[in-house]
């Protein structure tokens, strides 16, 4: 049968458009084994109608997608150049032809911007310096431990400026309500102090600061505990300061290898000098009695940088010195009494017996110092305003007073001696001195009576 007239007009249709698609699609080399006549489908003669009609159609819908996709890569290269162009132009290169502008670029092509050199570590923000004294003799006490570590890196960096190689910093490293409690781990204590001193430590900025542990385990221990920030990648943020620093690293008396024992045994561990020549400021922390005779040949070979003693609590470690598998007095006496307290922060609380209701008395004060200020004696009153308490300035004094005489400064000023008279107004009991009861034999401590013993007067001034 014999295709109707419709059908023989769409196929002739068909295959005129297949040819002129086909040469459109001529110029592509990549899309032909034979330019211009493969691709429209007359590299053969057509063998009976039949089969043209359908080589046509099958030839046509070929050459219409080949033409398609070459009108695509024709499309897509034209954009790629009119970016390259427009990127050119954007950042001060070779001038380039009129191409679309950006916006036009961001709806049709995506342009992927430069890509910028990635840090090998995050930036360690810079940390303000705080805020010099308005007077060192009026400073107030701190009401937060930031203050703190501020005040005391200001009172250290003054001591250092004047000339000071060991200094020691002092103050609770808690609230005194968390000290007293006896469940509090010796832990507990020791994270804060290290929070404490790396914070401090940060104020230096463009000084490189070690801060040295009493060995290498306590250092190894702290570098892989997750309760710190710092420069292991095992470790976290900070609980109490953002303390990341670039100017910061940790070392130990002594020195030693990086690592468990079990690690150095099969791992090559890296080794930590205790001292390097780009050290500026050392910072021992958490060092015990026992330890302190390897402080002294630690700041022996220092030499003239400084070392500060944070919060070692030498008034109590002082008080093992001469007992047995301690160290003995004399290094009181020839090394520690060089220390130079620049910041001082000692709160203290007592009791005192009267004749009279209510026959205890409890007061409590604080011995405080920032330097170049004196020594500043104050009292806690109540605070009408605010409630609770706060601390009043009681004398000024220029050496450190003992401790047996700060209570005596504070009942002083209480007037607490008036209150002991007994209805003879003898200021006796049972033929006593209730003063000599009150005080006891022994007032002040062996280090604060062996005065001339000591070849230096630094600690106490």
């Amino acid at each position: 049968s014999h295709p109707s007239t419709e059908m023989v007009s769409a196929s002739k249709m068909a295959a005129a458009a297949a040819i002129g698609l086909g040469a459109m699609a001529a110029p592509s080399y990549a899309f032909s084994a034979t330019p211009g006549l493969r691709a429209a489908g007359l590299a053969s003669p057509l063998p009976s109608p039949a089969a043209s009609r359908g080589a046509s159609f099958r030839r046509g819908g070929r050459a219409a997608r080949v033409s398609m996709m070459a009108e695509d890569a024709t499309e897509s290269a034209k954009k790629v150049d009119d970016a390259k162009a427009a990127l050119e132009e954007m950042m001060g290169g070779k001038s380039a032809a009129p191409a679309a502008s950006l916006d036009t670029l961001g709806s049709d092509v995506s342009v992927p911007a430069p890509k910028k050199k990635q840090p090998s570590k995050p930036a360690a923000a810079v940390v303000p310096k705080p805020a010099p004294f308005a007077d060192p003799n009026k400073t107030p006490p701190p009401s937060s431990f930031a203050k703190t570590v501020e005040q005391a890196y200001l009172s250290v960096q003054a001591a250092i400026d004047d000339g000071k190689k060991l200094i020691e910093v002092e103050f609770p490293p808690l609230p005194q309500s968390a000290l007293d409690n006896s469940a509090l781990g010796a832990d507990v204590i020791t994270d804060a102090q290290i929070s404490h001193a790396r914070q401090f430590a940060r104020y230096f900025g463009d000084k490189k600061v070690a801060i040295v542990f009493p060995d290498i385990v306590e250092r190894n221990r702290f570098m892989g505990d997750t309760s710190f920030g710092g420069k292991s990648a095992k470790m976290k943020e900070d609980k109490l300061y953002d303390t990341v620093s670039d100017n910061v690293r940790y070392s130990a008396l002594g020195g030693g290898f990086k690592g468990s024992f079990i690690e150095q045994l099969w791992v090559k561990q890296e080794y930590i000098e205790d001292i390097q020549d780009e050290d500026d400021v050392f910072v021992i922390i958490t060092a015990s009695a026992q330890e302190l005779p390897d402080v002294r040949k630690f700041c022996e070979t220092a030499g003239d940088r400084p070392v500060i003693l944070f919060n070692l609590k030498l008034q109590t470690l002082r008080g093992d010195f001469g007992l047995p598998a301690f160290p003995g007095k004399d290094l009181q006496y020839d090394w520690l009494g060089t220390a130079f307290p620049a910041y001082h922060v000692l709160p203290r609380a007592y009791t005192r017996t009267i004749t009279r209701p209510p026959f205890l008395v409890n007061y409590s004060g604080c011995l405080f110092r920032t330097y170049p200020g004196k020594w500043q004696v104050l009292l806690e009153v109540p605070d009408t305003d605010r409630g609770g308490g706060r601390y009043e300035q009681v004398q000024l004094r220029d050496k450190r007073p003992a401790l047996s005489e700060l209570r005596e400064l504070l009942a002083d000023e209480l007037q607490l001696d008036g209150l002991d008279d007994n209805e003879a107004g003898d200021k006796k009991l049972l033929g006593v001195d209730l003063a000599t009861l009150r005080k006891g034999v022994v007032i002040k401590t062996w280090w604060e009576q062996d005065i001339e013993k000591t070849k230096s007067d630094e600690w106490r001034s």
